[in-house]
């Protein structure tokens, strides 16, 4: 069995930060050792939700341990605590998480694990400080992408020995089946309020085009972020705030959006976005733009279990809600197949791709 040790920047909400959990209390229960290395390099609201971590999985908080950041220290005191744990291998989760388990692995002379969460032409751009991140990354042993589109944008050398492992998608006893004729008429969003990514402009935009011919419609917006007052004074400006609801961050996504008309998710970029496998998984009509690197596409066939739209465009969107509202045939069919995913996307199946991965570089 292994002691392996992740490093990230936080365990609070966020799909890399609930994918590290399950990755990490998966492991866990199947024997290995594991421990985490936070960096805390989040603002605090974020690590005010945290991961339901295993209790006998030691969390380091770096924060509590340098008062003042400084990344040569922050170094030092990494490789200190994965010598001290005698990690046999260290798993990053995204871009400086991964320089350090790349650095530390080198300095310790044990394998590191790169794993790209989202869409690194996005988060690394071009810029000289992302380029010599990037050739540190492209040392790692082995990388863990969650699209093709993604592992691409690395080097030839990391993406041969790197591998793609989709999400998984976890479906609690709890989650009940809504048929659709009782479906509320709301439109949901769930995910951080960061307007780069998320592109909530486009989403207030074009439910206010799409609420014209719907009036009737709600659209209930989960997450917390920087951008949330942004997003209210547009909807504001739009005269559309009396029918947007702020729900706040939500531990049961699942539970409380079961019973929604259709999920809509309007990111310029993802990787394998969790609210829409989750709004899927429960048989959700979804609306999601086609964004890079490929996530949206690896879930959605346009029309079949799903709205597949182009980025950026509010009325493409409004339009694509507008099908669902009024074709019920069209949306039913669409939420029925969409459950597909819970089979397609099985956390057994995601777990035993992770494990072998990481005993082979481990080897």
């Amino acid at each position: 069995m292994a002691r392996i040790m992740f490093i990230t920047n936080s365990i609070g909400f966020g799909g890399a930060e609930k994918m590290l959990a399950f990755v990490a209390n998966s492991l866990f229960d199947r024997g290995h050792s594991c421990a985490i290395v936070n960096l805390g390099a989040v603002p605090e609201y974020v690590n005010a939700y945290k991961q339901s971590v295993n209790e006998s999985i030691d969390v380091f908080n770096l924060k509590d341990e340098i008062q003042q950041k400084n990344r040569i220290s922050e170094i030092k005191k990494v490789a200190n605590y994965a010598k001290g744990f005698q990690a046999d291998v260290l798993i990053g989760f995204t871009n400086f998480p991964n320089m350090y388990a790349v650095i530390v692995g080198r300095m310790l002379h044990i394998p590191s694990i790169m794993s790209e969460r989202g869409d690194p032409a996005r988060t690394l751009p071009n810029t000289f400080k992302d380029r010599i991140l990037k050739k540190i990354i492209d040392r790692a042993s082995g990388g863990v992408f969650q699209t093709d589109g993604a592992k691409a944008f690395y080097g030839m050398g990391l993406q041969k020995r790197g591998l793609v492992i989709p999400n998984p998608i976890f479906i609690k006893e709890t989650v009940s089946s809504v048929p659709y004729e009782k479906h509320e008429k709301t439109v949901v969003s769930v995910g951080r309020l960061d307007n780069k990514q998320k592109r909530l402009d486009i989403m207030v935009q074009s439910f206010s085009i799409f609420l014209k011919d719907h009036p009737e419609y709600t659209l209930k917006i989960y997450g917390s972020g920087d951008d949330e007052g942004f997003v209210k004074q547009w909807c504001t400006d739009l005269q559309i705030i009396e029918r947007v609801k702020f729900m706040g961050v939500t531990r049961t996504p699942m539970q409380d959006i079961s019973n929604a008309g259709m999920f809509l998710i309007t990111s310029d970029y993802e990787g394998i976005s969790n609210s829409l496998l989750e709004a899927m998984a429960v048989g959700l009509p979804c609306v999601s733009t086609d964004h890079t690197p490929g996530g949206a596409r690896l879930l959605i066939t346009d029309h079949e279990n799903g709205l597949l739209t182009p980025t950026g465009d509010a009325i493409a969107l409004a339009h694509a809600m507008g099908e669902f509202a009024d074709d019920p045939v069209l949306a039913q069919k669409c939420g029925n197949n969409a459950r597909d995913v819970v089979n397609r996307f099985e956390a057994r199946k995601i777990i035993d791709m992770w494990e072998k991965y990481i005993e082979k570089i481990c080897r």
